[in-house]
């Protein structure tokens, strides 16, 4: 087959496909340019449109029906290190998914899917942890109450502290502060 070339228009540079026919060539190229329209309005969308025009340059392959599913990607590394920046110093405050989501310039669904995948939990489940981790060092580090320090994970109050801190470490706050309290002293007289 033929090169053919096209020219995108905002970009007066032609782009050739080599080995691709001249229909081919076109429908890839007007694939890409709707896709270029719908980066800012609605990503999945554009995302979409990318995929078909990939698909159209791609020779074609017999695959298991396993191969056919997309795969489930995570966040890229720059969105990983947004998104855990964005929790830590925003860790006093209420964090929704749609926040965390915008961070990472996704969608709401494709972030909660692209997070599992990277993290191996769900965002909910990570914030609960950084939330505890948080409290502990708290606990660790000043003699502020747990009610303070509920408030300052960005928990609405003791109680709350203590349902989550149970469910993740299985003890309370003011039994794992006694205990944690207990080893320090003993590491001081050892």
């Amino acid at each position: 087959m033929p090169a053919s070339t096209t020219v995108l228009a905002h970009n007066p540079t032609p782009i050739e496909f080599k080995n691709v026919a001249a229909a081919t060539a076109e429908e890839v190229s007007s694939l890409l340019l709707r896709a270029i329209g719908y980066v800012e309005k609605d990503e999945m969308i554009a995302l979409g449109l990318m995929k078909q025009a990939s698909s159209l340059l791609r020779p074609v392959q017999s695959v298991s029906p396993e191969q056919q599913r997309p795969a489930s990607r995570g966040l890229a590394p720059w969105q990983v290190n947004r998104v855990k920046n964005y929790i830590e110093q925003r860790i006093s405050y209420s964090i929704s998914l749609d926040e965390l989501a915008k961070v990472a310039k996704l969608s709401t669904s494709y972030f909660s899917a692209a997070f599992k995948t990277s993290f191996n939990t769900s965002p909910h489940s990570y914030l609960v942890e950084r939330r505890v981790e948080f409290a502990k060092y708290r606990m660790l580090n000043s003699n502020a109450p747990l009610c303070e320090i509920a408030l300052d994970c960005g928990l609405a109050d003791q109680a709350h502290l203590s349902r989550i801190f149970r469910r993740v470490t299985g003890t309370t706050p003011s039994a794992w502060r006694r205990y944690m309290g207990t080893q320090a002293r003993r590491a001081a007289v050892a």
